[in-house]
């Protein structure tokens, strides 16, 4: 994906073959931007519903489905 097409709360899945052990894994963009300092934006903040959050580089991120479920909703088994 391009930087530019990519906002807070974006559903998005990381590309199957990524090196950091994350791929396939779907997620939502949580903020974009310089994470590490200077003037440069370097990646993507992602969530990807587990404990930690990982920054990405938009290139290796591809749309995601939106959540079917409205906010505020959450899905069990019973």
């Amino acid at each position: 994906m391009r930087m530019k097409d990519l906002k807070p709360g974006l559903p998005i899945r990381i590309i199957a073959d990524h090196p950091n052990g994350y791929g396939g894994r779907k997620g939502k963009v949580v903020a974009i931007g310089t994470f590490e300092g200077g003037p440069k934006t370097i990646g993507v903040l992602v969530d990807i519903y587990e404990a930690c959050l990982i920054i990405v580089k938009p290139e290796h991120l591809d749309p995601g489905e939106p959540d079917p479920i409205p906010p505020g909703w959450e899905e069990i088994e019973l």
